[in-house]
């Protein structure tokens, strides 16, 4: 009896080291494959800020040479009138540039988060899918 007892716990024992081996694999997997997309993440996220500063950059750059222009429109008033309609006409402009720029850098901000989270969701799924699997069998 002994026996027949000691041979169930060593194919136990067996199993679950196996069991155990599988686990651990897994986790070396997963945890590899997670720190592999969060550097991919991260290159996405850079570059996404790198290409938003560059647009604001860019946005500046055009707004310095915006100044530049309504500052010899002002310059060039003759009346006050004149000078009244072209302020008006500047802060209409400066207002509709504000707003397109805004939404530019929005949407941009937008898609890099989107980008930036799509590995991140996909190895979260992964890991999920893979741990769960032996769990529903």
């Amino acid at each position: 009896m002994s026996t027949a007892k000691t041979k169930t716990n060593g194919s136990t024992n067996k199993t679950a080291e196996a069991v155990f081996t599988a686990g651990q694999e897994n986790m070396e997997f997963a945890f590899k494959e997670t720190i592999e997309a969060v550097m991919k993440s991260n290159a996405i996220f850079v570059q996404g800020v790198q290409d938003i500063n560059t647009v604001i950059f860019g946005l500046a750059q055009a707004a310095l040479e915006d100044s530049v222009a309504a500052t010899k429109t002002i310059m060039g008033c003759k009346t006050p009138k004149d000078l009244i309609e072209v302020q008006a006409d500047l802060a209409k402009t400066s207002y509709a540039k504000a707003m397109e720029d805004s939404r530019k850098i929005s949407d941009m901000s937008v898609k890099v988060a989107e980008e930036f989270s799509k590995p991140i969701a996909k190895q979260v799924n992964a890991t999920v899918e893979k741990f769960t699997k032996p769990i529903a069998a």
